[in-house]
């Protein structure tokens, strides 16, 4: 799979209760994204062992976004991003979802996960002569929730099985 077929979306209405999300491709003005898992692990040892045995806890996904303020087509998520930056919103206000997105078969809805997140802000600025970059932390609040993401219409659905 290349990566162009892996997409994230965040919702910029900080809509606490995912009623009415309006999803937005993260993707120009960024060269590079990844969704760490932060795994939390717990390795013990006993005294009459060589070795130890390591428990899988929890993971808590988070996604670091390097966005460069450039022209994009979606300058409502430019506009977004640049809000958060210059408010630095915090407790509740600074909550909202991303869904990552896994492009496979004739689509336009493909398999997904929704996950509530925390919106971090953790610099703003860059080199002379460059463009400014922002840089932002999407920290995962919860578990995912699986279902299917319509990347024509922004819509997520959640799999009835959950």
């Amino acid at each position: 799979m290349k990566r162009h077929l892996l997409r994230h979306y965040v919702d910029i209405t900080m809509d606490k209760t995912l009623a009415e999300p309006d999803y937005h491709l993260i993707g120009e003005g960024v060269s590079s994204l990844s969704e760490d898992m932060n795994a939390e692990e717990e390795t013990v040892q006993w005294i009459n062992q060589e070795s130890g045995t390591t428990d899988l806890k929890s993971y808590t996904p988070s996604i670091s976004i390097e966005m460069q303020d450039v022209d994009q087509e979606d300058t409502e998520l430019v506009e977004w991003v640049n809000k958060i930056v210059d408010t630095l919103p915090t407790g509740s206000n600074a909550t909202t979802s991303y869904v990552r997105v896994r492009i496979t078969g004739g689509g336009p809805t493909y398999p997904a996960v929704q996950r509530k997140c925390t919106v971090t802000v953790n610099s703003t600025g860059g080199d002379a002569g460059g463009n400014v970059t922002n840089t932002i932390t999407l920290g995962g609040c919860g578990d995912g929730i699986q279902g299917t993401f319509n990347v024509e219409n922004g819509t997520f659905s959640k799999s009835l099985s959950d």
